[in-house]
């Protein structure tokens, strides 16, 4: 399965402001020890901000630049890890937009954000 970065409908702060051109994006989920669906990255989008709170185990984020029909075929089934790899405390990375998608890997309770 896979889902998709989507505009969010709460940020209204780039209406009638010339210097935030763009509507905001957000997703944001709690995990229990599992892995999340892929998040595809819509293209056109710059950098993205990812944050990781585990609150017990850790985890990781991993990132595919496989091509968009086969993660929504659901054959991507392994994905690169983040230069972190698995943390276990609250961590915030900002990674270039050369990606398809990505996903968070938590082997206990996470929450994880991605903002563009």
């Amino acid at each position: 399965m896979a889902n998709n970065l989507v505009p969010d409908l709460s940020d209204r702060q780039y209406l009638g402001n010339r210097t935030i051109p763009r509507q905001r994006f957000r997703h944001q989920e709690s995990l229990n020890a599992a892995t999340s669906d892929w998040l595809i990255v819509p293209a056109g989008i710059g950098d993205l901000m990812v944050s990781l709170t585990p609150t017990s185990g850790s985890a990781r984020v991993e990132f595919t630049q496989a091509p968009i029909e086969d993660i929504r075929a659901g054959t991507v089934n392994t994905g690169t890890p983040w230069p972190d790899g698995d943390v276990s405390s609250a961590t915030q990375k900002l990674m270039m937009n050369a990606v398809s998608a990505i996903r968070c890997v938590a082997s206990g309770e996470c929450q994880w954000t991605v903002t563009a």
